[in-house]
Formats: C-alpha cells, sequence, structure tokens
C-alpha cells in the first residue's frame, strides 16, 4: 500500500469513530427521551385534565358496577 492510501484509511478510520460516537450519543438522547414521554407521572404532569377525567370515569364506571 502506499503511503497516500494508508493516510487515507486512517482518516477513514477517524471518520467512522467519530461517527459512531456521535451515534451512541444521538442513541441515548432518543431513548432518554422515549422514557420521559413514557413515564406515566410525566404525562400525568403534561395533561392534568385529561387524567382527571379519566379518574372520573373509571370511577363512575366502577362505582355503577356494583348496584
Amino acid at each position: 500500500m502506499s503511503p497516500a492510501m494508508d493516510n487515507r484509511t486512517l482518516l477513514l478510520r477517524d471518520s467512522v469513530a467519530e461517527q459512531e460516537v456521535e451515534l451512541r450519543c444521538a442513541l441515548q438522547q432518543l431513548e432518554s427521551a422515549t422514557r420521559r414521554a413514557l413515564e406515566l407521572r410525566n404525562w400525568m404532569e403534561s395533561h392534568p385534565w385529561l387524567c382527571l377525567s379519566g379518574a372520573m370515569l373509571l370511577g363512575a364506571w366502577l362505582g355503577g358496577r356494583g348496584r
């Protein structure tokens, strides 16, 4: 192999290594955002009226079944 080819190969390897690090970081951020979006507490804080309405409907339905 020529020295120019060796240098190009090293540059490509470095580029791939940098992209792998960036990809891992992006995946971690995506995982974190997904976990936050799926957490019940976070969802309830962002939609309090919907949760309250759902709880009232569930309570009414459960209470009405006992008759």
